[in-house]
């Protein structure tokens, strides 16, 4: 009988210590930030003074959440983070994870498109790296970008990284060996431009052949079956609308899955009208609760 107390006590006792812990703090400061929103301004990802994003995390998310790199356009020479914070804004209504970037930008001397995609996978790189503290994925990130973003998006997919899960590419150009495009590159002045990002010394002439690092620099030339979203407009000034149907084709004949989106009336500022900019907008979000997930 005496043996029998001295067990019953030691379980209450056992009973009372368990029940009277002090709960893990941390825990539960993380619990209470999955919960809610989160918008993290400027984080530094890399050594340069532009490689710095603004986060946009949603309530309840977790690891198969869609997540979402965003590049901005610019000519590669310019642009801001700030001009896509409306879609990042969006995106996080809609439950989607954004990084929204900022780079470096291409000059004449050292920094040429190889090291803007460095810049894009130290991003990525930064992303897996906080995905415990944020309750994020930790591969398998989407891209998009537009205009000079969407060349660098899909360079990226195609070229270095083959686990993002979905492309969205907005008036982007794809294709710098089609002639009738560089002859519309040296009408607009742009072959500046075109030559810093690409790293090309060659002074192009119709009739001249292709420079090798033109070649080198077009996306159509590495597609691959990662599913990629086009939103063009039919009356693009700056990338023509070809451009979309060569990068249409590329895909089709590579078996991949792909959407056109053709916003008719619209220049190469897509969004510039508030339907034009739902249509995108909305389009973007459905694509990557498609393939940007799981």
């Amino acid at each position: 009988m005496k043996y029998f107390k001295i067990v019953v006590l030691s379980i209450g006792l056992l009973t009372v210590s368990c029940s009277t812990q002090t709960p893990n703090t941390e825990n539960t400061k993380n619990f209470r930030e999955i919960k809610q929103e989160k918008r993290l301004s400027n984080i530094k990802y890399g050594s340069y003074e532009r490689n710095v994003m603004d986060v946009y995390l949603p309530a309840g998310r977790t690891p198969k959440t869609a997540f979402l790199i965003n590049i901005h356009g610019g000519a590669w020479t310019q642009g801001d983070k700030k001009d896509d914070g409306k879609l990042s804004e969006y995106l996080l209504s809609q439950g989607i994870a954004v990084a929204n970037i900022n780079y470096r930008y291409a000059n004449s001397t050292d920094t040429h498109l190889s090291e803007l995609l460095d810049d894009i996978d130290n991003v990525a790189k930064y992303l897996s790296s906080q995905s415990k503290k944020w309750n994020t994925r930790n591969v398998g990130f989407s891209i998009s970008g537009g205009s000079s973003g969407a060349h660098v998006s899909l360079m990226y997919t195609y070229t270095k990284n083959s686990q993002i899960k979905a492309i969205i590419e907005m008036c982007g150009p794809v294709d710098f060996t089609d002639v009738q495009t560089l002859q519309y590159v040296k009408a607009a002045h742009l072959f500046g431009v075109l030559d810093k990002m690409s790293g090309n010394k060659v002074v192009w002439n119709s009739g001249d052949a292709i420079p090798e690092a033109y070649t080198e620099t077009s996306p159509v030339k590495f597609v691959n079956q990662i599913p990629t979203m086009i939103i063009h407009g039919d009356k693009d000034e700056v990338v023509p609308i070809q451009q979309a149907y060569i990068l249409e084709n590329a895909l089709k004949a590579k078996g991949a899955n792909y959407k056109l989106v053709v916003v008719p009336g619209a220049g190469h500022l897509i969004t510039k009208l508030p339907e034009d900019e739902q249509t995108v907008f909305t389009n973007m979000a459905e694509w990557l609760k498609k393939y940007g997930t799981n």
